[in-house]
C-alpha cells in the first residue's frame, strides 16, 4: 500500500495545489520513488496544471477523482484507487469547502498538510482543518493522520511571513515554509514544477526542503 499525503485545508487559496504538485515532484527526485498526485477538487486545479505541459514535464501522474458523488461512493472509489496503485506515495490535493471529502482524505492518509496563508481569515480556517484531523484520529484510534501546518504564501520582508510559523506552532507541528514566488506561477504555465523550471532556486530549495520534512515525518508511520 503506498504512504499517503493528503494536502488539506476548508479554505480555497492558500496553495494547496502549488504545494501537492511541487511536493510530489520533491519526493519523486529525493527518494526515486514512484510518486502519484490525485486531484481530488472538482475545480480540476492539478490537471489543469498538468495539462499544460507535453505529458512529460513534471515527472510523475496526475489522475482525477471527483468528489461530487456522494460520500459513501466517493470512500468507495478512493479505497478502490488506493488499492489499484503502483506509486510508493499518493499526494491528495483536496477540495476546499467541502468537509465530507476532507474528512474522507484524512481517514485515508499516513500524513495531512494543513497550508496556511499569513492572514486571520487563513488563521481561522487552519483551526477548522486542525480539528478535522484530530477527529479522524479520533475515529481512527490509530494515531494517524500525522498532521503539519504550513506557512504558505508568504510575501518576504513582511511581518506577517515572519510571525506566521509562530503563530501557528500554538496549533500543531509546523513544517518549512513556502514564500510566495514569481517562479511558482510561471511553472504552472508551463505545466512544470519549479523542479525543472526553476532548479537550485530559493524557490525550487524550499519545495526540496519541504520534501525532506515530510520524509521525515513518515518514517514515524513505520
Amino acid at each position: 500500500m503506498p504512504k499517503i499525503i493528503a494536502v488539506a485545508n476548508l479554505k480555497g487559496g492558500v496553495g494547496k495545489t502549488t504545494i501537492a504538485l511541487n511536493l510530489a515532484a520533491a519526493l519523486a527526485a529525493r527518494r526515486k520513488a514512484q510518486v502519484g498526485v490525485v486531484d481530488l477538487d472538482l475545480q480540476k486545479s492539478a490537471m489543469r496544471w498538468a495539462r499544460q505541459g507535453d505529458g512529460e514535464a513534471l515527472g510523475f501522474q496526475v489522475a482525477f477523482l471527483g468528489a461530487g458523488a456522494g460520500a459513501m461512493k466517493f470512500k468507495a472509489t478512493l479505497d478502490q484507487a488506493i488499492k489499484q496503485s503502483r506509486a510508493d506515495i499518493l499526494v491528495f490535493d483536496t477540495p476546499p469547502q467541502l468537509a465530507d471529502p476532507t474528512m474522507l482524505a484524512a481517514l485515508t492518509a499516513d500524513f495531512v498538510l494543513i497550508p496556511v496563508g499569513p492572514s486571520p481569515l487563513d488563521l481561522w480556517a487552519a483551526q477548522e482543518a486542525v480539528d478535522l484531523v484530530e477527529q479522524a484520529r479520533r475515529e481512527r484510534d490509530d494515531g494517524l493522520p500525522l498532521m503539519a501546518l504550513v506557512p504558505s504564501r508568504l510575501k518576504n520582508g513582511t511581518v506577517l511571513a515572519r510571525e506566521l510559523p509562530e503563530q501557528l506552532s500554538a496549533m500543531g507541528p509546523v513544517s518549512p515554509p513556502i514564500h510566495d514566488r514569481v517562479a511558482v506561477v510561471e511553472s504552472a504555465v508551463l505545466g512544470r514544477t519549479v523542479a525543472t523550471y526553476a532548479a537550485g532556486s530559493l524557490c525550487h530549495q524550499e519545495f526540496e526542503e519541504l520534501g525532506r520534512y515530510v520524509l521525515a515525518r513518515l518514517k514515524e508511520v513505520g
